[in-house]
């Protein structure tokens, strides 16, 4: 069997790991706290950001979506293959939310799946990104934003689909809506506290 058979299998391993790196967790372990353990115990940009501050914060969010984008980048170009490189992007969903090296547990995907997204539908997922941040700016609850841009993500990617006429976007809007309604459901526990009024706003420490 020649290389091009195994290409797929690889990309999808490597997109796995990928996923699976918890930038949140190491991040924090340089400054000897364990993020699992303090706040909402969320390996995630957000819980980073309230316990150490925004720098901190700011280079596990980049650390988070350069994985999904890699992912997809890779397994696209590795494999030729736009369906490959939306695949490999999904394992690195599943591997940010299951991580072989925290014991199966991991965050909630959202930067890690919008950055697969960003990859193969750009104006969908700046879009939805827009819309996150207009979120935040008036309601100051960062999971509110998150789950606006995951509900309209794949209604954005259907639109992209329809205006310019590419029918293989129709594959990723199936990746996103199945992607988008699995980040909604991480963020059930933060809905509940949205609805009884006890999730706490997005204000980070000032450095």
């Amino acid at each position: 069997m020649n290389d091009s058979f195994f290409m797929p299998f690889l990309v999808l391993l490597v997109g796995y790991l990928f996923g699976s790196f918890l930038s949140a967790i190491w991040v924090c372990r340089a400054f000897h706290v364990d993020i699992t353990t303090i706040g909402s115990g969320n390996p995630g940009m957000t819980n980073v950001w309230r316990t150490l501050g925004w720098k901190q914060g700011l280079l596990v969010a980049v650390l988070d979506a350069s994985k999904g984008y890699f992912a997809a980048f890779l397994g696209a170009h590795l494999t030729h293959s736009l369906t490959w490189g939306l695949l490999a992007g999904v394992a690195a969903v599943v591997g940010h939310s299951f991580s072989i090296f925290n014991h199966f547990k991991g965050g909630k995907g959202v930067l890690t799946g919008f950055a697969v997204f960003l990859f193969l539908s750009p104006i969908a997922s700046l879009s939805s990104l827009s819309l996150c941040c207009i979120v935040l700016a008036l309601t100051r609850f960062m999971s509110l934003g998150s789950l606006a841009a995951a509900v309209t993500l794949p209604f954005f990617i259907f639109l992209e689909t329809r205006w310019h006429g590419n029918a293989g976007l129709n594959s990723v809007f199936l990746a996103a809506f199945i992607i988008c309604s699995w980040v909604v459901f991480r963020h059930r526990s933060n809905m509940a506290r949205l609805a009884n009024g006890t999730e706490p706003k997005f204000q980070g420490k000032a450095s």
